[in-house]
């Protein structure tokens, strides 16, 4: 019993960390998005170029939700096409999560 409790309490402790890091990146993200929007001028194609800005300075965050949807799709992967849930994830990691679903299921028939 004394383990089940330590266990939940344990799992909500990173549920909140993860829920404040998710806060966070909404934050920085809804923050850039209204400066993005303010200083737009729709006759420049500089506004991609500030798109770009931002993706290189969160890319930790763009790396972490890609290895998210592999992890995702690997589990998908295996309950659907009965698959190895290591060789799904690192398929999906090399190649995209859509290219390794094919592969997969042309290697099921």
């Amino acid at each position: 019993m004394i383990t089940e409790r330590r266990d939940k309490i344990i799992s909500r402790i990173i549920l909140a960390i993860s829920g404040g890091i998710l806060i966070y990146w909404c934050y920085r993200l809804i923050v850039w998005l209204i400066r993005w929007m303010n200083d737009f001028q729709f006759q420049s194609a500089g506004g991609w170029n500030s798109f770009g800005v931002f993706c290189l300075d969160n890319l930790s965050i763009i790396l972490v939700i890609y290895v998210v949807i592999c992890l995702q799709i690997a589990g998908v992967v295996e309950f659907r096409f009965r698959k190895s849930f290591i060789k799904a994830f690192f398929l999906g990691i090399f190649m995209t999560p859509p290219i390794m679903l094919i592969i997969m299921k042309k290697s099921k028939g």
